[in-house]
């Protein structure tokens, strides 16, 4: 276990450091990315569309959201392709493959954490009261880790076998990300939906559960620990999956 943890360490680290090696902004994207969505889709959603908050800014709403989202679309994302950028790790050594899927997303976890700040400090700026419930919310980081680690080790493995799931696995995360309140409120879920879409996925859950601490002042413990119930089942299954077919990867890929 231990030399497990010590060699998701070093691929972890490896991630982090090589991931702005040659781009222009380097490290500095991490506040720029979720600036820049930001401030885009208020000017759309906010200015056209003109969707209500419920007296909350919009960009403060909207940011609150995309902190759990960005985590999870990055680490899928990167998770997908993990295997394929290293073929020749996979195919000529032999170590628990699931390692790479799981380091590429550990390596967003900084990312999630300085942009919780940024919103700290809108959150400051747009004259929020912040108190001791804040403390709560980097808890959240559990779950949403959890859920994006299994969803991230199925498409890994399918990705690796068949390159064209690619389509497949974007075409998941644009419908997931329409169909979790993160664009718009709660309230605009029709009730015959609620139930599904909001307490069926992990990212929705722990949205509401930031909402409720950040815009009303109270704390909804069930929210966390049914996100992190359902993330569990679904990280089980996708290190079940993985190793299922993990010692065929290196024929396969």
């Amino acid at each position: 276990m231990k030399q497990y943890l010590q060699l998701l360490e070093v691929f972890t680290i490896r991630e982090i450091k090589s991931r702005y090696k040659a781009s222009l902004l380097g490290p500095l994207w991490i506040i720029v990315y979720p600036l820049m969505t930001t401030f885009f889709l208020s000017f759309i959603f906010q200015k056209i569309i003109k969707i209500k908050t419920e007296g909350v800014p919009y960009y403060v709403f909207l940011l609150s959201g995309l902190l759990f989202w960005n985590f999870f679309q990055q680490g899928v994302l990167l998770a997908k392709d993990s295997l394929i950028w290293n073929r020749n790790l996979v195919t000529k050594t032999t170590f628990p493959k699931e390692v790479l899927p799981l380091s590429f997303i550990f390596s967003k976890i900084p990312d999630f954490f300085i942009n919780l700040l940024i919103l700290l400090i809108f959150l400051i700026s747009s004259n929020f009261k912040i108190n001791l419930l804040f403390l709560a919310i980097p808890f959240t980081i559990i779950p949403v880790v959890l859920f994006a680690a299994g969803i991230g080790l199925f498409f890994s493995l399918t990705n690796a076998i068949f390159r064209d799931f690619g389509r497949v696995i974007e075409f998941f995360l644009m419908m997931f990300f329409y169909t979790t309140p993160i664009l718009y409120p709660e309230s605009f879920i029709p009730k015959k939906f609620s139930f599904f879409l909001l307490y069926f996925n992990p990212i929705a859950l722990v949205i509401n559960f930031s909402h409720q601490i950040l815009f009303k002042n109270q704390i909804k413990i069930e929210l966390l620990l049914i996100s992190l119930i359902i993330s569990s089942f679904i990280f089980i299954f996708g290190i079940l999956f993985f190793r299922k077919f993990e010692k065929k990867i290196a024929d396969l890929i």
